[in-house]
C-alpha cells in the first residue's frame, strides 16, 4: 500500500517526531570513482575478488540518475565491500520499513498476537447484558469487519439479546494522533495513507461499492460495513468509461461522490475514515442491532473496566506472519501500526517512544545512524532520511541473530514476488530478496543476496532524484544483484 508516485508537499514534523530526529544535509556528491589501488582487504575476499567486485558494481551503477545515489554493500559480518555515498542520508520511501520490521520482531518477538475483545461489567442475564459494552483494541492492523461480525456473532450464541447501555471502543492503548502531519495533506484520501489507532477496522477504510445502472442513470452506492456516522452526498452516473472523484471532508466522515463509472459489473473504491474507534464503536453497535440485538445507548469512547467479563477475544496472526505480509504488499498502515505497537512495551503506544527503540536496537546492533531523521515507520513522509550503509548494516546484523531469519524469509523474493515482482534478475533469481521503495523522486531497494561463494550479503540503493522513474536506474541494480550472486 505504498504511495504511487506523485506529488509530496513540504512537511512539518510532529514536536515529538523532532525531539528524537537527527538534523542531516541531502545534497548528493560526486560519484566514487573506480578504485585506483588494492581496496581493504576483507577476510574471506582476495584483494582481486573485492578489486573486481567493485569494478563490476560500479560500471553496473553508472546510468546518470545513478551517479549520486547511495550505495552500500556488506558481507555477512557487514565488512564494507562497495560504498558510494554510503554514509550520506537520503529519503527512503518504503525501504524504510525494514527498520520498523527488524524492531517490532526484536521487541514484540515472532510469535506474538495482537489481542481484540468485548468486555462488560458481567455476564449477560436473562439475555441482557447490563451497563455499557466495550470493544477493546491493540493496534491489529489486520482486523477487519468480519473478525467483527464474528465477535457478534459470539455473543448472539451466547444469548445476548438487549445491551442496555451504550457501545464504547477503548483506543487508549495508542496515544497518538491518527493523521501524521508530516504526510503530503493530498494523501490523505487515499487508503495508502490511512491513520492509526489501536481500533482500526479495515486497516483503517471504508469499502464503497458502486453498482452501475443503465446509461445515463444513477449508479447506486453502499457502503461496508455501515455506520451511521459515514454519510454520502453527491452522486455517480452510469457511462461508457469512469471518472470518478470521491473526496472526504476534512473533519467528517462525509463523502462527496461526482463523475461517472463505466456501465457493467459492480466496482469497489476504499478511502481511510477518520475518528477510528468512533467508527469502530458506531460499526459494532450497527452490527448488533443488525444481527437482532436491542442496544440502549449510543457509540462512543473511553476506558474498558479494570476487571471486566470477557466475551469475545480475538487474535491476530502471529508478528511474522504481519510482517512479511507488509513487506511483500509495502502496506503503510501495517508498519505505522507496528511502530505504536512497539511504543506499548514502556507505556502507552506512541510512534516517539517506538522511534527511542528504534534507535536503542541499533546502537545495541552497532549500527551507525549518521543524518537519521525518523518521520514515521512506512517511508511515506518526504522527510524521512537515512544513509545507505544504516540499512545495509542494519540488515547484516540482523540476519546474524536469533531473529534474523524471521526477517529474512518476510522480505520478498526479487523478481518474483510483491512490489519486487518486475525486476528482471538472471544469476539473482531466487537468491535474492529485498523491500523496495518509491514515492515522488525516489527508487529505492535495500535486502540480501545469497552469493555463491562469499555467503549472504547485504545492500542498500538510495536514488533521490527527479529522474527516479527512468528505467535505467532499476536495469543497474539488477545487474548489481547479478554481479552479487555471481561473486
Amino acid at each position: 500500500m505504498m504511495r504511487p508516485r506523485g506529488g509530496v508537499a513540504a512537511a512539518i514534523l510532529a514536536a515529538a517526531v523532532t525531539a528524537c530526529a537527527g538534523r542531516a544535509s541531502v545534497e548528493p556528491g560526486p560519484a566514487a570513482p573506480v578504485p585506483a589501488r588494492a581496496p581493504t582487504p576483507v577476510p574471506g575476499w582476495s584483494a582481486a575478488e573485492v578489486r573486481g567486485l567493485q569494478r563490476d558494481v560500479h560500471r553496473a551503477l553508472n546510468a546518470p540518475a545513478l551517479a549520486d545515489g547511495g550505495v552500500s554493500i556488506v558481507d555477512a559480518q557487514g565488512r564494507p565491500l562497495f560504498a558510494r555515498h554510503a554514509a550520506q542520508p537520503y529519503a527512503p520511501a518504503s525501504t524504510f520499513k525494514l527498520l520498523v520490521a527488524a524492531t517490532a520482531l526484536h521487541v514484540l518477538g515472532p510469535a506474538f498476537r495482537f489481542s481484540t475483545t468485548l468486555e462488560a461489567l458481567g455476564q449477560p442475564e436473562n439475555g441482557t447484558l447490563h451497563g455499557d459494552l466495550y470493544l477493546v483494541g491493540t493496534g491489529d492492523p489486520t482486523l477487519t469487519r468480519d473478525d467483527l461480525r464474528a465477535g457478534i456473532g459470539t455473543l448472539v450464541r451466547g444469548g445476548v439479546r438487549t445491551v442496555d447501555g451504550a457501545v464504547i471502543a477503548d483506543a487508549a492503548a495508542f496515544a497518538d494522533p491518527e493523521l501524521n502531519r508530516a504526510w503530503d495533506p493530498d494523501d490523505l484520501q487515499y487508503g495508502y495513507a490511512a491513520g492509526t489507532s489501536a481500533l482500526s477496522l479495515d486497516q483503517g477504510t471504508i469499502e464503497f461499492r458502486i453498482a452501475p445502472a443503465a446509461p445515463g442513470a444513477a449508479a447506486r452506492i453502499r457502503m461496508l460495513p455501515r455506520a451511521t456516522s459515514v454519510r454520502i452526498f453527491g452522486g455517480v452516473v452510469t457511462a461508457s468509461t469512469t471518472l470518478l472523484y470521491i473526496e472526504r471532508a476534512a473533519a467528517r466522515n462525509d463523502f462527496t461522490f461526482e463523475g461517472r463509472i463505466a456501465a457493467g459489473a459492480e466496482q469497489s473504491y476504499w478511502r481511510p475514515v477518520i475518528g477510528l474507534g468512533l467508527y469502530a464503536a458506531d460499526v459494532t453497535r450497527t452490527m448488533l442491532r443488525e444481527a437482532g440485538v436491542s442496544v440502549a445507548g449510543g457509540a462512543g469512547t473511553g476506558i474498558a473496566p479494570v476487571a471486566p467479563a470477557v466475551l469475545w477475544h480475538h487474535r491476530s496472526q502471529p508478528l511474522h506472519q504481519i510482517v512479511r505480509d507488509m513487506l511483500v504488499s509495502s502496506n503503510n498502515h501495517f508498519a505505522e501500526q507496528l511502530l505504536r505497537a512497539v511504543g506499548t512495551v514502556h507505556g502507552t503506544g506512541t510512534a516517539a517512544r517506538a522511534m527511542l527503540a528504534e534507535r536503542a536496537l541499533l546502537r545495541q546492533d552497532g549500527v551507525p545512524q549518521m543524518g537519521l531523521r525518523i518521520v514515521d515507520a512506512s517511508g511515506l513522509a518526504a522527510t524521512d532520511r537515512v544513509a545507505p550503509i544504516t540499512l545495509a548494516m542494519l540488515l547484516a546484523r540482523t540476519a546474524a541473530q536469533p531473529r534474523g531469519g524471521d526477517l529474512i524469509d518476510a522480505l520478498p523474493l526479487v523478481g518474483r514476488e510483491g512490489t519486487v515482482r518486475g525486476h528482471r534478475l538472471t544469476s539473482a533469481l531466487g537468491r535474492a530478496r529485498a523491500k523496495s521503495g518509491h514515492i515522488e523522486n525516489v527508487d529505492a531497494l535495500a535486502g540480501y543476496v545469497v552469493s555463491r561463494r562469499h555467503g549472504r550479503l547485504s545492500f542498500a540503493v538510495l536514488v533521490n532524484d527527479r529522474r527516479a522513474d527512468d528505467p535505467e536506474i532499476d536495469d543497474g541494480i539488477d545487474a548489481m544483484l547479478d554481479i552479487l550472486a555471481r561473486s
